[in-house]
């Protein structure tokens, strides 16, 4: 008989341990843990290799197994110490050579919160100071190479050269766009999907340079180029077939007219595919999109409404627009939606 029952009160509970298990994960990545356990150790060689207490390692261990991230040997001999080995799950992401490598962007999100989250009080009382400091010289570039560049690449390029298959086929030949694309990897993704394709992958200067440099390495110099400019004001060129648009209008200054620009940069039958997080009305979906995408609306910008972004498709002339739902993205689903130029 199974007695067992999930009291209300649970999912709150799970809230207030979560810190522990955030600080678990990442000291394991600081401590490059899961590199060290990709053959089987116990917690007293674990604390002796990295100079550790053995109570709390022992504790560490068993936290990061029960999170899917190390596999438990028990032995038959209940006086001999567990093992412990990297599971396939952090082999996949959280070691230095995976393919899929996504620590850095990890800890980025991980402090990122933890920063917020201690300034709850002050913003409720006070709200947002719009004249903090803006971003240092740079920032942009190290975070196209590191965070945003591990999470395009195990992430969400995945999930769009998932959607591609998904749609109307596409002619042999065209021009893509891959607009506010960072290091470029979706553009790069598609360019090696549709080998008869040329494109641009347009962003910030100092993102559009580290884009240019993935476009030499992936040896796809005479068919893409990096596009510095800034996207509240410049010229996207035109004569596009295909432009991709994921997390950029939460940005901008004036979102609609991005999206108009990107309408008029369309050749005539183009398709314009927009990715962004929303408000939505199921609390489940909201409590996994409003933890990473509420400072956008605490800074004023924009956080879309339901049909919000389909709305700015059809003023800006889009037609054929469709909702074609939730896409898995980094840190939380974002909706997506498609638009053809007539």
């Amino acid at each position: 008989m199974n007695f067992h029952t999930s009291h209300p009160l649970q999912p709150f509970w799970n809230i207030a341990a979560a810190p522990i298990q955030t600080q678990a994960l990442e000291q394991a990545l600081v401590l490059g843990l899961f590199d060290r356990l990709r053959q089987p150790a116990d917690a007293g060689t674990v604390a002796q290799d990295l100079k550790l207490d053995l109570t709390a390692t022992s504790l560490w261990l068993d936290l990061l197994w029960s999170l899917e991230l190390l596999s438990r040997q028990l032995p038959v001999d209940v006086s001999v110490q567990p093992r412990y080995v990297t599971s396939p799950l952090a082999l996949r992401y959280f070691v230095d050579d995976a393919g899929e490598h996504c620590s850095q962007g990890w800890l980025y999100r991980a402090r990122f919160l933890t920063r917020f989250a201690g300034q709850w009080q002050t913003l409720l009382r006070y709200g947002f100071d719009s004249k903090g400091q803006a971003a240092p010289q740079g920032s942009w570039a190290q975070a196209a190479r590191e965070q945003i560049g591990q999470e395009q690449r195990a992430v969400t390029v995945p999930a769009v050269l998932r959607l591609i298959d998904t749609l109307p086929p596409l002619p042999e030949a065209g021009c893509l766009l891959d607009l506010g694309g960072g290091p470029g990897h979706v553009g790069i993704a598609l360019a090696q999907r549709l080998p008869g394709w040329r494109g641009v992958l347009c962003d910030q200067p100092e993102a559009a340079e580290v884009a240019q440099e993935n476009i030499q390495a992936a040896g796809l110099a005479d068919r893409l180029q990096g596009l510095g400019c800034d996207l509240n004001t410049d010229d996207i060129g035109n004569g596009y077939d295909l432009i991709w648009c994921s997390a950029v209008l939460h940005f901008l200054h004036d979102p609609e007219a991005l999206v108009r620009k990107a309408t008029a940069a369309l050749n005539p039958g183009g398709l314009l595919l927009l990715a962004h997080a929303e408000q939505v009305d199921d609390p489940a979906m909201a409590a996994r999109v409003l933890p990473f995408y509420g400072t956008v609306a605490l800074r004023g910008n924009l956080l879309p409404q339901p049909g919000e972004i389909a709305r700015m498709m059809a003023k800006a002339g889009l037609t054929e627009i469709q909702s074609l739902g939730h896409v898995d993205f980094p840190m939380a689903p974002v909706c997506l939606h498609m638009g053809r130029r007539p």
